[in-house]
């Protein structure tokens, strides 16, 4: 594909706060299509369609799905680690996978994915009156009921923004247009409030007729507490009503008749499924009518009295076809024109999770701040219009954006993981994952060590994971400092021990203060002493035996992850400087510098970096001469640490071009069939990075046990590492092949293909796609760390115009900056909660300098600061803590 030769994109150039210059027109690295064998199957110029490149950096609109887009759409709505819930394109909700029953996933659902299924009955209706009175009951010839999905409304549309699914409901011979919004409350660093155990369903109905209305809007949920329970004990269901003030409810529950365990899975034990669901409604209105139980079939006999039993009956019925469903509906009337929002909520309470092989934890964490389905209910009462309007107000500054919209939708997708059962949090505290749903136990220090989103968006969840598991001596920590990769369950990754030192820096400066590191740093330095022991002649590269996340060791010396155990060197210095311990800084400092010298020296072959053999071990599996996908994972973490470079600038480049012209592949049809072996997450016609290939054409038959199977992983498109590379290139000024492997990934979770919002590798909710949020930060050149109070930004993306959300330690808002050629302003503006201020960083544009004009202010007010300019880095360091809180506005200009 060649690209537009008349685009002039500014792009960032230099270090990590990089000089931002008019750049010369871009060019694709090869001007000619190859004519080796090699290049017949990646060729060097991706004839990329020059639309589809103008797609990648246009605003766009928003994705709106309709018709047989709807089919794959599952949106989590539950809270954060409280199970997992989608809604479907047409506003139905399905899987219902808060039971804690557990449930094995694979890569085969990236081939065949999965469509909606629910065991539980559940939806909602609508049903319209034309010219009936006062509060009188229409007869079925006045009226007709609208079921609020795709059969009952042919015109039903979608348009997911997480964490808000909207869907539209329109039909042509209806007089009333709905909407919905559906979500479960999020807010970043909001940890409580966004880890509810409920789904709020907010409906907004609209009279589009001229004539006044009468609406009956209203829901059913089958009571399925027991839902496995029930196959193997006796006992019976019961639901009731409750009414308090501003709350409907209907909470069914279930009473086993044994204590008898029933029989369990490899994974779970126990009466798992024993607990409380609620149906309510929320707030006051017009006229509401609960039923414990409806007789009949759904939607119709909702709305019918004589079909419902009295509110809080109690019925006995256990055995699976025998369906106990409450119902709601609520009336109200509507002149032209006019429209009135109603929120449902569901909620549940199913406390008694216990993954088997993790000994120290059970239980659910929401379960210490609720007893029942009813409690959070009652909470939800009192607090649905807040927590809509703190979740709408994430949403729209998220989306208020100018970045495209597509870029927005992909970064922050995989947010979406820990509201699915990849995520959990046990009754102490400790946060627990899978790699994928039900798919490779242990929290994976391996995979888990490439997300950015948990750490930047909910750090009380990453620090819950670092003190509870990974530097927890009673779970994963050793006295000479190794971390078990899995938590209690399994031995090392050197890669997973490396990320997860760089991941404790980043807690660090994602913190208000030094109080994380200072409690934790004797441990996390005990972890950083036993990866040096792997470089057993202090050479800065590792050289003993090397297990990793293509689940094999791995022998010789190996640019990605000594790259890797270098970056954890210098996040471990920063550390030590910050605990005032010089001499374990300089230790560290030190084999940084000879790292970064041998990687190059003994690694390097001219294009990109390599692995050597080990000759006592000439079978094992590597990438040896491969262009292999991580080579300089190490410099990618440390530009999201802010670690400035720890490999050189020329050779991480090139080494990034050559993934683009030998790794990337426009349609990994013709590479695959030349190299069939391994899974599928990027089919025929679409397009991928491929983790490894062989551009010299020297493939090697690993035959040693027990890793060479593991082989198969370097023919594979895999969603985490292209995540990675994608935001390295954005972070190196290669923004076009940056933006064109996100939009590959993208492009292959079309609503058309698959669920947008469920990356898989070897299982679905794959951790490692949270890497994806890193490359958000990629396009904003962000940089933080809360215990200095310094914040700065370096937009890759038209930083001429530029908008984008920003999070930090304690409150989160908009960063906005424009430069024209004689000026340059710079806005912050927060939003919610609070930030400490010492030290602003901007990056200038071409012509503009600390030497004109500068003047900062607060809501209007001056402030007293002073300037230092390195390159094209403009440091504000204000006289004294700038303290700003929710509506405060710092603006800057240069003039």
């Amino acid at each position: 594909m060649k690209h537009d030769p008349s685009r002039r994109d500014f792009l960032a150039t230099g270090g990590v706060l990089a000089t931002v210059a008019l750049m010369a027109p871009y060019r694709i690295l090869a001007s000619a299509a190859g004519s080796s064998a090699f290049e017949q199957l990646i060729p060097p110029d991706k004839q990329l369609d020059p639309a589809w490149v103008d797609s990648l950096f246009a605003r766009g609109a928003p994705r709106v799905c309709s018709g047989a887009e709807l089919k794959y759409i599952g949106l989590p709505v539950s809270g954060l680690c409280s199970g997992h819930l989608y809604l479907g394109g047409d506003g139905k909700l399905w899987l219902w996978d808060i039971f804690n029953i557990y449930r094995y996933t694979s890569d085969a659902e990236y081939k065949d994915p999965i469509k909606p299924f629910s065991p539980v009955d559940q939806g909602f209706a609508i049903r319209v009156s034309e010219g009936v009175a006062g509060t009188r009951r229409p007869t079925p010839d006045e009226s007709r009921i609208w079921p609020l999905d795709a059969k009952g409304f042919p015109g039903v549309t979608f348009r997911g923004e997480y964490p808000i699914g909207c869907v539209t409901y329109h039909d042509p011979d209806c007089p009333v247009t709905v909407g919905l919004e559906a979500f479960s409350p999020f807010a970043p660093l909001d940890t409580d409030d966004s880890s509810l155990p409920a789904t709020l369903m907010r409906f907004t109905v609209k009279n589009t007729s001229g004539q006044k209305l009468q609406v009956d809007l209203g829901g059913w949920l089958e009571n399925k507490a027991g839902i496995q329970t029930e196959s193997v004990t006796e006992g019976f269901r019961k639901n009731r009503v409750i009414r308090e003030p501003g709350l409907v409810l209907v909470e069914g529950s279930v009473h086993p008749g044994s204590l008898d365990h029933p029989a369990s899975d490899a994974q779970f034990d126990g009466f798992f499924d024993i607990g409380t669901v609620g149906f309510a409604l929320l707030g006051p209105g017009g006229e509401d009518r609960a039923t414990a139980h409806v007789h009949g079939e759904t939607p119709g006999k909702i709305f019918d009295p004589a079909t419902v039993a009295e509110a809080g009956a109690s019925f006995n019925e256990w055995h699976p076809t025998d369906k106990l469903t409450g119902a709601i509906v609520r009336t109200f009337a509507l002149a032209p024109g006019e429209e009135s929002a109603v929120t449902f909520a569901f909620t549940w309470h199913f406390p008694n999770l216990h993954v088997k092989k993790v000994h120290k934890a059970s239980g659910r964490y929401y379960a210490n701040r609720f007893k029942s389905a009813h409690e959070v209910a009652v909470f939800l009462a009192g607090h649905h219009e807040r927590l809509h309007a703190q979740t709408t107000l994430w949403r729209d500054i998220w989306y208020d954006s100018t970045l495209p919209y597509w870029f927005l939708d992909r970064t922050l997708a995989n947010a979406s993981t820990l509201a699915t059962s990849t995520a959990y949090r046990f009754s102490n505290g400790r946060f627990y994952g899978w790699e994928g749903v039900g798919n490779c136990t242990g929290t994976c220090t391996h995979v888990w060590s490439y997300e950015q989103t948990m750490g930047r968006l909910f750090p009380e969840l990453d620090r819950a994971l670092m003190e509870e598991a990974c530097y927890n001596p009673g779970v994963a920590l050793h006295p000479d400092g190794q971390i078990n990769c899995r938590d209690e369950t399994m031995g090392i990754a050197v890669d997973g021990q490396a990320g997860t030192i760089l991941r404790a820096y980043r807690l660090h400066q994602m913190s208000p203060d030094a109080a994380f590191l200072r409690q934790n740093w004797d441990r996390i330095k005990r972890a950083v002493g036993w990866l040096m022991a792997q470089d057993t002649d202090a050479d800065g590269i590792l050289d003993r035996n090397q297990s990793n996340t293509l689940d094999a060791e791995w022998y010789g010396k190996i640019a990605w992850l000594s790259g890797l155990y270098i970056a954890s060197l210098r996040a471990a210095e920063e550390m030590a400087l910050d605990q005032d311990d010089p001499a374990f800084a300089a230790q560290c400092h030190s084999r940084v510098e000879a790292g970064r010298k041998n990687i190059v020296g003994q690694l390097w072959n001219g294009r990109y970096f390599i692995q050597t053999v080990d000759p006592l071990h000439p079978g094992v599996v590597g990438s040896y001469a491969g262009c292999e996908i991580d080579q300089v994972l190490g410099q990618s973490w440390a530009f999201q640490a802010g670690l400035g470079r720890i490999l050189p600038e020329t050779e991480t480049r090139q080494a990034l071009r050559s993934l683009w012209r030998y790794n990337f592949a426009p349609d990994v049809g013709p590479y695959r069939a030349a190299h069939p072996s391994g899974r599928w997450f990027a089919m025929p016609g679409e397009a991928g990075l491929l983790m490894c290939t062989q551009p010299d054409g020297t493939d090697r038959n690993f035959t040693e046990p027990p890793g060479s199977w593991t082989q198969v992983y370097l023919n594979e498109c895999m969603n985490g590492f292209e995540h990675q590379v994608a935001g390295h290139m954005i972070w190196e000024g290669m923004v076009l092949e940056g933006l064109a492997v996100e939009r590959a990934i993208h492009d292959r979770y079309d609503a058309t293909k698959r669920n947008p919002w469920n990356e898989i590798e070897c299982g679905n909710h794959y951790a490692r796609s949270m890497a994806s949020f890193g490359v958000f930060l990629a396009a904003c050149g962000y940089e933080y760390h809360g215990p200095k109070g310094r914040l700065a930004f370096a937009p890759r993306i038209r930083p001429e115009d530029f908008r984008a959300a920003f999070v930090t330690a304690e409150g989160w808002g908009s960063y906005a900056q424009k430069i024209d050629a004689n000026t340059q302003t710079a806005s912050l503006e927060m939003k919610w909660g609070k930030l400490r201020l010492r030290t602003f960083v901007v990056c200038l544009g071409s012509g503009l300098g600390a030497t004109r004009s500068t003047s900062v202010q607060i809501n209007g007010q001056p402030v007293p600061a002073s300037y230092r300019q390195e390159g094209r880095q403009l440091t504000i360091d204000f006289a004294a803590d700038m303290r700003l809180v929710a509506g405060d506005r710092l603006a800057i200009v240069l003039s």
